[in-house]
């Protein structure tokens, strides 16, 4: 606060010379708007949008599509949502600088994004980055409904940005909610549903992807990212793999929500 200690002392200048009282009111409304300025530090900030397109087996996919799963059931996503935390960038020295952003994905039908947002502290001229990373999921911190009622509207978090989002009984989110449904024999029809929303901090998962080429972020910048979401490699992957007709309704830490949001975090990829 160096620049309202020089102010001061004009102003008591100012008044030993007896000049007007507009003078003096000038320069009080001078040192406010200092004052002020002095203390914003996320003026410019550097921006990273994460956009996500959906594909199923590398072929783009819009919910309400028909595909065929690893086990040959016709399938028909009906609805996918996410949450997605900390959005963060490596620096090639290996230091995360970490954004502390939160956004929810809606897949309506087949892209969504994310935002993250570095205030111009944690940028300095010149960085170059050579990593992305975000977690899937609320966290734990802020894994409260309890907290949504004294947030803005157009938070993700606040009762009108989580609505479809909450699980109600344990007062928390979900993390993602993935339904639709399938036919349990081939011509069948497509009718049994499969339902996943995984919830509670132990389902929390981090994603991290390697850049082709290292990018530099700074103030007053934004950077744009594209990313792609296979669906089919969230009920199959190399980790395990999910039977969709018999999983029902997975709800909270059990056995096919915690294969699910373990395949759901090997799923994305840079384009």
């Amino acid at each position: 606060m160096q620049h309202f200690t020089k102010f001061v002392v004009i102003v008591i200048r100012t008044r030993k010379v007896k000049m007007k009282n507009n003078v003096l009111l000038v320069s009080l409304t001078a040192i406010t708007m200092i004052f002020i300025s002095s203390c914003n530090p996320d003026e410019n900030p550097g921006i990273v949008v994460l956009n996500t397109e959906l594909s199923w087996s590398g072929e783009t996919l819009s919910i309400g599509d028909t595909v065929t799963d690893h086990m040959g059931h016709d399938v028909r996503p009906e609805k996918l949502s996410c949450y997605m935390s900390n959005i963060s960038l490596r620096l090639v020295s290996g230091e995360w600088i970490n954004s502390e952003s939160i956004s929810r994905l809606d897949f309506i039908p087949s892209s969504a994004a994310a935002n993250g947002v570095f205030n111009k502290k944690m940028l300095r001229s010149g960085n170059e980055f050579d990593a992305l990373r975000f977690d899937v999921g609320v966290p734990s911190e802020m894994n409260t409904m309890a907290l949504n009622t004294s947030l803005s509207s157009d938070d993700p978090l606040s009762v009108a940005g989580s609505a479809g989002m909450t699980w109600d009984m344990m007062g928390s989110y979900f993390f993602v909610k993935c339904e639709g449904k399938l036919a349990e024999n081939e011509g069948g029809l497509i009718q049994t549903p499969y339902i996943f929303h995984p919830a509670s901090n132990p389902l929390y998962r981090t994603v991290t992807l390697d850049l082709d080429e290292s990018v530099v972020l700074n103030k007053d910048e934004t950077i744009e990212f594209m990313l792609d979401l296979d669906l089919r490699k969230a009920f199959a992957s190399t980790a395990d793999t999910l039977d969709l007709s018999l999983v029902g309704h997975a709800m909270g830490p059990v056995a096919d929500a915690i294969k699910f949001v373990d395949n759901f975090s090997l799923s994305w990829t840079l384009k």
